[in-house]
C-alpha cells in the first residue's frame, strides 16, 4: 500500500506539473498576443480568445486522463484501454458511477486519480476566471 501511495503521489505531482505547464504555455502565448492589445475587446475577439483558452484547458485535462489511463492499464488494474479511459474519466471528474471498480490492491491508486482531477479542475477554474477578468474587465466587482 505504501508503494501505491508513493507512486500515486508521484504521478499526481507529475500530472499537476504537466497541467500547469499547459496552462502556463497558454497564458504566456496569450500575453504575447495580447501584449499590444488592451481591453475592451470586440465580441468576436473576446469569444475567440476564450475559445482558445477552453481548448487549451480541455487539452490539458485530456493529456492527464490519458496518462492515468495508461498507468491503470500497464499496472494491470484494468483489463483494456477502453475500460481504463472510462474509469479514469469517471474517477478524475469524481463522478464515480461505480460500475467499474478497482481491485482492493489498487483502491488507493484510484483515489490519487480523483485528487488529481480535483486539483486540476480547481486550477482550471482559477485560470479561466483570471483570464475572463482580464479579457472582460467590465465584469469586475465594483
Amino acid at each position: 500500500m505504501f508503494g501505491q501511495i508513493f507512486f500515486g503521489s508521484l504521478l499526481l505531482a507529475f500530472c499537476a506539473v504537466v497541467y500547469i505547464v499547459c496552462l502556463t504555455v497558454t497564458a504566456l502565448s496569450l500575453e504575447k498576443l495580447l501584449g499590444h492589445h488592451k481591453p475592451p475587446f470586440a465580441f468576436k475577439h473576446a469569444a475567440l480568445l476564450l475559445g482558445v483558452i477552453v481548448v487549451a484547458i480541455v487539452f490539458g485535462h485530456t493529456i492527464v486522463v490519458w496518462v492515468w489511463s495508461t498507468v491503470f492499464l500497464l499496472s494491470g488494474a484494468l483489463p483494456n484501454m477502453e475500460e481504463s479511459v472510462y474509469f479514469t474519466m469517471v474517477t478524475y471528474t469524481t463522478l464515480g458511477y461505480g460500475d467499474i471498480t478497482l481491485d482492493e490492491s489498487f483502491r488507493v491508486f484510484g483515489t490519487m486519480a480523483a485528487i488529481t482531477g480535483l486539483l486540476n479542475f480547481g486550477l482550471s477554474t482559477a485560470f479561466l476566471a483570471a483570464i475572463i477578468l482580464r479579457i472582460l474587465p467590465g465584469l469586475k466587482a465594483q
